[in-house]
């Protein structure tokens, strides 16, 4: 990701490049720890996370699933599995200075930058069952949701989980696939408009 750095134009020509840089490096280096910060609140919040680490009890917040059973049991996590942290590592060591120098464009800097990508995450959020990945699933909608059956008082003793199965049977009026929703790919668009805004501030 590549970045022209603006509005120090007259601290430039007033002091010169050799004298602004550092300064202004010094700037961007704590805008860039801002937009993380807000990155892992933005994960961290959202309501497909919240509800994945809530493990098998938590309600179904995302409302992905009609608001019955949770996302955790559905995906079919073993009970004792931590999904999120994995990608909260990810996002934790993400959006990396790769350079900073004069521009040859404007009267200013050129910022190159590390951002994390929905393919990086893709590979830290295996399915439990699947060589796909639960993240880009729930964006697009998980099947076996007619299927689906939860217990909350851990009374199967087959369930991964241990609190829900995928049973051979129909059940009337759930639908068959769980409801998309914007998770990664919201959280990245955040990131991207909070990288200008906090660069534009600068």
């Amino acid at each position: 990701m590549r970045i022209n750095v603006r509005g120090l134009e007259k601290e430039i020509i007033a002091k010169g490049y050799k004298i602004v840089q550092p300064q202004a490096e010094a700037k961007v280096k704590n805008a860039i720890n801002n937009v993380r910060e807000q990155l892992i609140a933005d994960f961290d919040s959202h309501p497909v996370t919240e509800e994945i680490e809530g493990g098998s009890s938590a309600s179904n917040i995302s409302n992905t699933l009609g608001g019955y059973g949770n996302l955790f049991s559905f995906i079919g996590f073993e009970s004792d599995d931590d999904p999120i942290s994995p990608i909260r590592s990810l996002l934790a060591q993400s959006i990396e200075i790769k350079s900073f120098k004069r521009s040859p464009s404007i009267i200013g800097f050129s910022l190159e930058l590390k951002v994390p990508t929905i393919e990086e995450v893709k590979k830290v959020a295996p399915m439990p069952w699947s060589t796909d990945d639960w993240v880009d699933a729930i964006e697009r909608g998980i099947s076996g949701l007619g299927q689906y059956l939860h217990k909350n008082d851990g009374s199967i003793a087959s369930s991964r989980s241990g609190k829900a199965i995928q049973i051979q049977a129909e059940i009337p009026g759930r639908g068959g696939v769980s409801s998309p929703v914007e998770y990664m790919t919201e959280i990245f668009t955040k990131m991207l408009k909070n990288i200008e805004k906090n660069l534009k501030a600068l």
